[in-house]
């Protein structure tokens, strides 16, 4: 396996960097072979904007199949999950110190992608008919809460066509009359 670790410098005795798009270095190290690259990442370091989802573009071309770090962007955690990369954050040591656990069969699963699905405690998980616990159980009435791309036609006095591309994050509200 592929995996890769932000270090603040090219050494397996480095700290770990806090930092995903700006890490100082990404280690990257197959875990099989024990064959260790280590990526210059200064290019990252001093981008004007756009670090991290440049970062999550490299991992993707070498071919990472995890990464370790202290944190990830949103804009970059949108990349990784694109590129089907599993992270890790809140890591910290050194990467020798995360190789050994890993090879111990540790490292606890803080994975961002699987924490936003489990977070809620469980008296506030929909029931099975989708509607909020301690919600009114209403026929017909279950709230709504959307999440579909919109694809305005952007008819304004400009001279573009338009085409906006919105994320709508509508929190619909189901109505219940007793």
């Amino acid at each position: 396996m592929l995996i890769a670790i932000t270090a603040l410098e090219n050494s397996l005795q480095s700290e770990i960097d806090p930092r995903f798009g700006r890490a100082a270095y990404y280690m990257i190290i197959n875990t099989e072979t024990g064959e260790v690259t280590a990526h210059n990442n200064s290019d990252g370091v001093g981008a004007a904007n756009g670090a991290g989802t440049g970062a999550a573009q490299i991992l993707s071309e070498y071919g990472v199949e995890a990464l370790y770090t202290g944190s990830v962007g949103p804009k970059a955690a949108e990349v990784l999950n694109q590129a089907k990369i599993p992270y890790y954050e809140n890591i910290t040591g050194t990467v020798q110190g995360v190789l050994d656990q890993l090879k111990a069969g540790g490292i606890p699963q803080n994975n961002a992608q699987s924490e936003q699905n489990n977070s809620a405690p469980i008296e506030n998980q929909p029931a099975a008919n989708g509607t909020p616990a301690g919600a009114p159980q209403c026929p017909g009435a279950l709230p709504g809460v959307g999440q579909g791309m919109g694809f305005g036609a952007g008819r304004g006095m400009g001279r573009g066509m338009g085409a906006g591309r919105g994320a709508g994050r509508g929190q619909g509200r189901g109505m219940c009359r007793r």
